[in-house]
């Protein structure tokens, strides 16, 4: 808890999260409130990001502000950082969690269902980490939470993009966690398996085996797992005991047999019609 009430003493630091309106990013700003942070949060206009930053300011006695914006627009991260600018807020921890999945048969991909996942996934989350640093370097301790997904480990037929752009976001935050180590900047990298996180993502996960079901773990459980442990100075963030299991014990399972097994389960996902 040393970490926790360090943070809490800090009544002009703000932790800022990206797709907060919805699942995963909703339940780290609830989570995040309860243990008295303040909050900026930034979603898609129209998903009711000015209720939740009511309802938390309310419940929480925390301070909330809150951007509608669309991630994917050329000039969308430069516009968070004059918002926070204006807004004179002190960001120490930036939560890099907005990001598109999907399922699709690649060679049937539409421009711009491939563009949307690289502009969201990988460009927003880079521009967003480049320019947040100076304001983070201000604090005596910082932290940068970039989510990934257990995807980032397997190449997965029909989530193409999804697995090798959430793959590139655990290596690039590899990378600059060495670059900024010494420099009070702390970056930790989540890899959650599948979150019921909506009705979209129930259907999806219904259609997959008993095994894939065994590693699902609750919005809950990824946020509280995920910030206690970005507070401990962990990198490698993967909620779930079975998960760590199956990430451990892929290690020494042939690739051949991967392959068969991963396409078993996401063939599913498309014959279902999800994109």
């Amino acid at each position: 808890m040393a970490k926790h009430n360090e943070l809490m003493m800090l009544p002009d630091s703000y932790t800022l999260i990206t797709g907060a309106s919805l699942g995963i990013g909703n339940t780290m700003a609830r989570y995040c409130a309860g243990l008295g942070m303040n909050l900026a949060l930034v979603s898609l206009p129209n998903e009711q990001l000015g209720k939740t930053a009511e309802d938390l300011a309310k419940q929480y006695k925390v301070k909330v502000y809150f951007l509608e914006i669309d991630l994917t627009e050329s000039d969308a991260p430069q516009r968070v950082v004059d918002w926070i600018l204006f807004e004179n807020l002190n960001i120490n921890i930036l939560i890099n969690n907005a990001g598109l999945a999907g399922a699709s048969i690649f060679e049937t991909s539409t421009l711009d269902y491939i563009d949307a996942r690289i502009l969201l996934n990988i460009r927003a989350t880079v521009l967003l980490t480049r320019l947040f640093i100076p304001i983070l370097a201000k604090n005596k301790n910082s932290y940068i939470l970039n989510v990934s997904s257990m995807a980032a480990f397997y190449a997965i037929p029909y989530k193409s993009l999804y697995s090798a752009t959430k793959s590139f976001i655990l290596n690039f935050s590899k990378s600059i966690r060495v670059e900024l180590r010494g420099k009070g900047i702390h970056v930790s990298v989540l890899c959650p398996s599948g979150v019921r996180s909506n009705g979209v993502m129930h259907d999806r996960m219904d259609k997959h085996t008993i095994f894939a079901r065994w590693a699902e773990v609750t919005p809950a459980e990824v946020a509280k797992t995920a910030i206690d442990k970005m507070l401990k100075h962990k990198f490698l963030i993967i909620p779930g005991f079975f998960s760590r299991l199956v990430v451990s014990a892929s290690l020494f399972v042939p690739s051949s047999v991967q392959e068969r097994y991963i396409l078993h389960e996401y063939r599913k996902e498309v014959q279902a019609g999800y994109e």
